[in-house]
């Protein structure tokens, strides 16, 4: 329904940020790593996810593209709703969540609002489950636990960027050639199999 919401900061408290665009305010839902991040009277754009219920329609608002793609793949899961989505991303930047999941560290989890053991452990399976299946989301999660920065020392991933791409299409092309091509295949055959890929989707 909303791609985004560019306004000024007029309130915030503990996950709820008041957005001041042109004279409207609307209520967003954030993590508290995004709410930290933001200053009253700060301009700033939010990424969206609208969710619908019967009686309720919430916003939710996000800085990075990571984060929202995050949150709705949790909302795939089952018996994950969005507090629990909004709770994980409280917790975890994307990358750690991706470490997380990857090593099997159920007990990461303990930091995370209403999320036990066996939440966590479902988590845990259909993510792995997920990444097997989604380039995209491995290049969202830092494919081998790689973390939240770029992917310095992946041959594959400096040339892309060295060819004008940003990081995150860098990261996320080079996840689908290898996806595609294999791990052993050559840089030189990934990275014009990571061109092609890009070039087709625009």
């Amino acid at each position: 329904m909303f791609r985004f919401l560019r306004g000024i900061v007029a309130e915030k408290s503990a996950e709820i940020v008041a957005l001041d665009v042109n004279g409207v305010g609307y209520e967003l839902h954030v993590p508290e790593t995004v709410q930290r991040r933001l200053a009253i009277d700060q301009t700033v754009t939010l990424l969206t996810h609208c969710h619908i219920r019967e009686d309720a329609f919430i916003i939710f608002g996000f800085l990075r593209e990571e984060e929202k793609a995050l949150f709705i793949t949790l909302l795939s899961i089952n018996k994950v709703g969005p507090k629990v989505a909004l709770s994980v991303l409280s917790a975890f930047s994307p990358g750690d969540f991706g470490r997380a999941v990857l090593d099997n560290n159920v007990d990461a989890f303990k930091k995370v609002s209403g999320v036990g053991k066996a939440t966590a452990q479902r988590i845990i399976l259909e993510m792995r489950n997920k990444l097997k299946q989604d380039a995209d989301l491995n290049a969202i999660l830092g494919e081998s636990g790689a973390g939240d920065g770029g992917a310095e020392g992946d041959d594959v991933y400096e040339a892309l960027v060295s060819l004008g791409c940003t990081p995150q299409e860098a990261k996320r092309a080079a996840a689908k050639a290898r996806q595609e091509l294999g791990a052993d295949a050559r840089d030189e055959d990934l990275v014009r199999t990571a061109l092609r890929g890009m070039s087709k989707a625009g």
